[in-house]
C-alpha cells in the first residue's frame, strides 16, 4: 500500500465514501489490494460494487477520471469490462477532503465483475487454464488494443501517464545507492525501448496490469477489471506484462515451458483479430526486464527490508541478482510465435 495512503486514511473515510455510492459501511468487505484501499458490497438493488478509495498524492480526480474516460469508451464497445458506476450526486469519481489543506482523497466505483478470480478458485484454474481460455485471452486483448487505437482524451486534463512517468520506471528514486549496476542495467532496457517507434498501430493507452488477478471468469467468459494502472505505451507490453505474470506463478524450472504453452493459443486468438507482428515480438525480453526492475522497485518503495522474513528477503535478492546479471526473464525465442 502507498505509505502517504495508509498515513492519512481513516474508517471515516471510507464510511463517507461508502455512503456517497449508496453503500452501508457496516456491509463492506475489505479486498486484497497493493496500491489503494478497495471494498466490495452490494447497493440496496442487491448490485455488487467494487469501491476503491486512493489519495491525491497518487491519483488526482482529473487523472482518475481519464481512467474512467477510457473505460467507457471501452465498455461502449461491449467489450467485457468492469464499467464504473455513478455516485447518489451523479459524479463518476468523488472527492473527499483531507484533514491537510491542498490534499484529498479519491472515491470511484464500478461494477463488480462477475465470476471469480483464478487464485481465489484452484480447481477452478486446473480445470479451465486451457488453450480454448488462452485463444479467449488472445482476442480480448486485440479487442482492447483495436479500441484504444481510436480513442482520444476528450481534454488534455485527463490524459494519461506515457510508460516511463510511472515513477518505480525511474529506479535511482528507490533502488539503495550502492546498486549501481541494477541502475546501469535497468537504464540500459530503457534506452533500447526508446528506440522502438510509436505509431497509432503500436502505442497507445493500454491496460498495463491485465494479469491473472485482474480478470474475473464465469461460464466461460472473462471479464477484465482495474484499470487503475492504464497507461500510454506499446501495445505488446500488455501481453509482455501478462507473460510476467504467468511466469512468476510457476516454479522456476518450469516458467519457459508454461508461458511458450499459453503464448501460442493466445495469439493465434489475438491474431484473429488484430496483427501481432513478430518484430514486435522480439521487444518482449526488454519489457520482461523493465517488468523485473519494477518490481523490484515497488518492494523499496512499498517494504521495508529490516522487518521482512527471511525468504522473502531471499526472493527479492534474486530479483537483485537476476538484473544485475542481465539474466533474460524467460529463455524463449518469442519471435518464433
Amino acid at each position: 500500500m502507498h505509505p502517504e495512503l495508509v498515513r492519512r486514511f481513516h474508517e471515516p473515510i471510507r464510511d463517507e465514501a461508502a455512503r456517497r455510492y449508496g453503500l452501508s459501511p457496516e456491509q463492506l468487505t475489505e479486498l486484497a489490494a497493493f496500491e489503494n484501499f478497495v471494498y466490495e458490497a452490494e447497493n440496496d438493488d442487491g448490485e455488487g460494487l467494487i469501491l476503491r478509495i486512493s489519495h491525491s498524492t497518487r491519483r488526482t480526480i482529473d487523472y482518475t477520471l481519464g481512467e474512467v474516460e477510457f473505460v467507457r469508451y471501452l465498455a461502449a464497445a461491449r467489450i467485457p469490462i468492469a464499467s464504473p458506476v455513478l455516485s447518489d450526486s451523479g459524479q463518476f469519481v468523488e472527492r473527499i477532503e483531507d484533514r491537510e489543506p491542498g490534499s484529498y482523497f479519491v472515491a470511484t466505483a464500478f461494477e463488480r465483475a462477475p465470476g471469480i478470480v483464478f487464485d481465489d478458485a484452484p480447481p477452478l484454474k486446473e480445470r479451465y487454464w486451457q488453450p480454448p481460455l488462452f485463444r479467449d485471452m488472445g482476442r480480448l486483448f486485440a479487442r482492447l488494443h483495436n479500441r484504444a487505437q481510436t480513442y482520444a482524451p476528450s481534454s488534455p486534463r485527463l490524459k494519461r501517464q506515457e510508460w516511463h512517468e510511472y515513477d518505480v520506471v525511474d529506479i535511482d528514486r528507490f533502488a539503495p545507492p550502492e546498486e549501481k549496476l541494477v541502475r546501469e542495467r535497468t537504464a540500459a532496457i530503457i534506452a533500447r525501448l526508446n528506440q522502438l517507434p510509436r505509431t497509432p498501430e503500436s502505442y497507445g493507452l493500454i491496460h498495463a496490469d491485465l494479469h491473472m488477478h485482474n480478470f474475473c471468469f464465469a461460464e466461460g467468459k472473462i471479464t477484465a477489471f482495474d484499470f487503475d494502472n492504464c497507461e500510454y505505451a506499446w501495445f505488446v507490453k500488455d501481453i509482455a506484462v501478462l507473460l510476467f505474470y504467468i511466469a512468476r506463478g510457476e516454479a522456476r524450472e518450469a516458467r519457459d515451458e508454461a508461458v511458450a504453452a499459453f503464448l501460442g493459443p493466445f495469439l493465434e486468438g489475438y491474431r484473429e483479430l488484430r496483427r501481432m507482428d513478430r518484430e514486435w515480438l522480439a521487444a518482449v525480453p526488454d519489457l520482461l526486464a523493465l517488468q523485473r526492475s519494477m518490481n523490484y522497485a515497488l518492494f523499496h518503495q512499498y517494504r521495508d527490508p529490516a522487518v521482512l522474513d527471511e525468504s522473502t528477503l531471499d526472493r527479492w535478492g534474486r530479483f537483485r541478482r537476476d538484473i544485475e546479471a542481465d539474466t533474460p526473464v524467460l529463455q524463449i525465442d518469442f519471435t518464433s510465435f
